[in-house]
């Protein structure tokens, strides 16, 4: 399988399951066994794919395989700054399934809390609860969004910064 013919799969995919009033970046593909049997390779290709609908099948797919992800570490943090939400927070989901992640990487998750978008705001906060992440720029960051507009992200932040021992009511 190359990148090519995943793209056609993909779009093919998406045209079959667009309709009116449904946003096709919430459909998690069941990509055929000829495209999930492909090497890592091949997913890490389609994180840097023009195709919004790619970068979110990869990364729904290094989601189910945490241990393949981790090899791409680097890219996949470098889709938390992607132009789409649904690719950032798919992205900071991925990052949260690895478990352990590099400082730099969970300081990059972190200025995620102060993302336009209130889904990566909550996605981002949750996953810094569950990393583990103690930097105090990152609790910094965590206790400013414990203030945040959004009352679930400012209950994600205070879950975090509880599962942090940081929380100070």
């Amino acid at each position: 399988m190359d990148l090519e013919s995943m793209a056609a799969i993909v779009d093919d995919m998406a045209i079959q399951h667009d309709y009116p009033g449904y946003d096709i970046r919430s459909l998690k593909m069941g990509l055929p066994e000829s495209i999930t049997k492909s090497p890592a390779k091949l997913f890490y290709a389609a994180l840097r794919h023009d195709s919004t609908l790619m970068r979110l099948a990869a990364l729904r797919w290094f989601w189910e395989r945490p241990s393949s992800a981790r090899q791409y570490t680097r890219t996949i943090a470098e889709a938390m700054n992607d132009t789409d939400e649904w690719v950032r927070r798919e992205a900071i989901r991925v990052m949260e399934r690895l478990h352990k992640v590099d400082d730099k990487f969970t300081i990059q998750l972190a200025e995620r809390l102060t993302d336009s978008d209130v889904e990566v705001r909550k996605a981002a906060a949750k996953a810094l609860g569950k990393l583990g992440c103690t930097a105090p720029q990152i609790l910094d960051l965590l206790h400013k969004a414990a203030e945040d507009s959004d009352h679930e992200v400012r209950w994600k932040a205070q879950k975090a910064l509880r599962q942090l021992g940081a929380y100070v009511a």
